[in-house]
């Protein structure tokens, strides 16, 4: 028996203490808690290590150390010595039981950026080389025989139409109506299909027109007017009631 254990372990049952939380408020390993209740110093490191257990003991069971110590150096003598032990003392802080060490994250990220590399080249020696890109055709012309214009090389012009013949062409002349001094008569005139003029000429009047293709000449009174083309005289027909006359061009030579 230990009256320094006995000490301890009472006060640590008074306060509702197990060795479990008592080993996780002081950090000292439970084992080394119950040797040091039961007076078991055999079990315990080096004396220097002992006395910062029960000092960190004390603290938590809020005893004074110093007796606690006295009693420490009675059981255990002022020669006793234990070899030094490798420091199994306290367990490590909570926040460093987990922590990984920066240089394993440092290696291991390098591992997954080579492994990643690797992968990506198998991938791609796999997949083989990339296809090339196609290459544009350049649409032709089917040859017709006719030659495309300089504005629009691939409009082609329609093809002329055999059937189709070129307008006529004639020569024109100048259509003259005169009215004779000592009458009057109505006239109407119809120059290459358009209405030229309608009226009545008074006596000694003249009305002249260009004339293309043909021109057609009602007279109301043939006996005083007279009719030119191109300054020559033309026969108008005095039959009776109002004659018409129709001129024609001639075709061009």
């Amino acid at each position: 028996m230990s009256q320094l254990g006995d000490t301890l372990r009472e006060r640590r049952i008074a306060l509702g203490i197990t060795i479990e939380q008592a080993e996780d408020r002081t950090k000292i390993r439970g084992k080394l808690l119950d040797a040091l209740e039961s007076g078991d110093y055999a079990k315990l490191p080096n004396p220097g290590y002992v006395r910062g257990y029960i000092s960190s003991y004390a603290r938590l069971l809020e005893l004074d150390s110093v007796p606690l110590l006295a009693m420490y150096r009675a059981e255990t003598g002022s020669s006793r010595f234990h070899d030094i032990a490798p420091p199994d003392t306290a367990v490590s802080a909570r926040g460093e039981q987990h922590e990984v060490p920066w240089k394993v994250g440092v290696i291991a990220v390098a591992i997954l950026v080579v492994l990643s590399l690797v992968i990506w080249l198998v991938l791609r020696v796999r997949s083989g080389p990339e296809s090339p890109p196609p290459i544009p055709t350049t649409p032709t012309v089917e040859a017709t025989g006719a030659t495309p214009s300089a504005e629009d090389p691939g409009e082609q012009s329609p093809a002329a139409d055999p059937a189709e013949k070129p307008p006529a062409t004639y020569t024109p002349f100048t259509l003259k109506i005169k009215v004779a001094t000592n009458g009057a008569s109505w006239v109407e005139v119809r120059v290459d299909g358009k209405s030229a003029y309608v009226g009545s000429l008074t006596s000694g009047r003249t009305k002249s027109f260009e004339v293309t293709s043909k021109a057609v000449v009602k007279i109301g009174k043939p006996s005083v007017v007279t009719v030119y083309r191109d300054g020559k005289k033309v026969d108008v027909p005095n039959s009776g009631g109002t004659p018409t006359l129709t001129l024609t061009a001639d075709p061009a030579p």
